[in-house]
């Protein structure tokens, strides 16, 4: 994973049964079921395999990598689930997708992400996700209606063998580029949602800087949770695993429709800071729309404040107090391709490796038109670029 209450008040009940050590006498029987507004973690390879010092601090639940796209399995998931339930931790996994906007490949990635959840005893009715996020392997830039089929019909896969599916992004792309409402409306809070109100470590989430959307189940505030390297959770609503495979929460459509005064607290929350790349070189303009000197360079990150904000007739992110950025140097325009594009690399030649761009595709670039040596280019990834004329 990779993307964040008035200070937060609500303390987390203690666990019912003593829980000892990993490595001790004794394991605590693992968790079936949290309460909302339990702390979470989520791990893979890069993660130790033994889980004892995330309960400590006060996780009671753990998102164990199992695999990514239908050639990759982590190879400490095995024993990652079995530190979970020792240390008496609700035991979930998740998939880093590949598939991008194609549904066949979905379904191929879901079964094989089902084969490996099983294959390291994630138990059945337990939660299994898709972690949809943008990649070297994993466009985002499809139209909003394929990511979304794509998505559900990875999720259908999940459900059908006997897991609940949820859905794993940051907030930009939930919003942008995947219907939530058609995920929602199929499956009601099956969101788990990334956004880091700041970088470093945080303790505690702030829910000033929850992003609020609907159908949200569980919220990644932070990728250094008290100071452990970990990307930190907050479960927004109970969570349980259940051999039926029902949401943990269907008597509620929504985590914006709970009767809880913290929840709906939650869903009226201010929009949060966001993490994003800049994918071409940004120009900094001031609240007028006049440009500055300043200028932030391509592929590093930033945090953009709230929402897109239009200044004259230019659509801008809020980095900073009289500080934006142009959203088409971060999320880039969308054009349809007039014909056929191959894909070039930043020396202009072409990437063999990559299928070209097929007439009629919806494709995002970023910044303006470029050369690169006697070719004029529109950057469409990192080190990938289209002629200009394909569109």
């Amino acid at each position: 994973m990779k993307f964040k209450s008035s200070k937060f008040v609500g303390v987390l009940t203690a666990a019912a049964a003593a829980v000892t050590l990993f490595a001790g006498s004794a394991s605590a029987a693992a968790k079936t079921s949290v309460k909302s507004r339990s702390y979470g973690v989520d791990v893979s390879s890069y993660q130790s395999t033994n889980l004892s010092s995330y309960q400590k601090a006060g996780a009671q639940f753990a998102i164990v990598k199992v695999s990514e796209g239908i050639g990759y399995r982590n190879p400490n998931a095995k024993s990652q689930v079995a530190s979970a339930k020792s240390n008496g931790l609700m035991p979930m996994a998740y998939h880093f997708a590949n598939f991008s906007n194609n549904s066949s490949r979905a379904k191929s990635e879901a079964n094989y992400a089902i084969s490996s959840a099983k294959a390291v005893k994630v138990p059945s009715g337990s939660y299994l996700v898709c972690d949809w996020e943008t990649s070297s392997a994993n466009y985002t830039s499809g139209s909003k209606s394929s990511n979304t089929s794509a998505i559900i019909a990875f999720m259908d896969k999940v459900k059908a063998a006997g897991f609940q599916p949820l859905l794993y992004s940051g907030a930009y792309l939930l919003n942008s580029n995947i219907n939530t409402n058609r995920v929602v409306k199929k499956y009601p809070n099956s969101l788990w949602v990334a956004s880091y109100a700041s970088a470093g470590r945080i303790d505690t989430p702030n829910f000033a800087n929850f992003p609020s959307m609907n159908g949200v189940l569980i919220w990644q505030f932070t990728e250094n949770w008290r100071g452990l390297n970990v990307d930190g959770n907050i479960s927004l609503l109970p969570l349980s695993i259940t051999s039926a495979a029902t949401s943990s929460s269907k008597k509620s459509t929504s985590t914006s429709s709970s009767s809880s005064s913290s929840q709906a607290a939650v869903a009226q929350a201010p929009v949060a800071k966001t993490k994003k790349l800049i994918m071409s070189k940004s120009y900094v303009y001031t609240s007028a729309g006049k440009r500055t000197k300043k200028y932030k360079k391509a592929y590093t990150y930033v945090y953009v404040l709230g929402g897109i904000v239009k200044i004259g007739k230019k659509t801008f992110y809020k980095i900073a107090t009289n500080q934006y950025l142009r959203v088409s140097n971060i999320d880039g325009a969308r054009y349809t391709l007039k014909k056929k594009a191959t894909i070039y690399n930043s020396k202009g030649k072409k990437v063999k490796k990559v299928a070209a761009l097929k007439k009629g595709s919806s494709v995002a670039v970023y910044g303006g038109a470029r050369k690169i040596g006697k070719k004029t280019c529109y950057r469409i990834n990192k080190g990938r670029y289209i002629l200009k004329g394909t569109f």
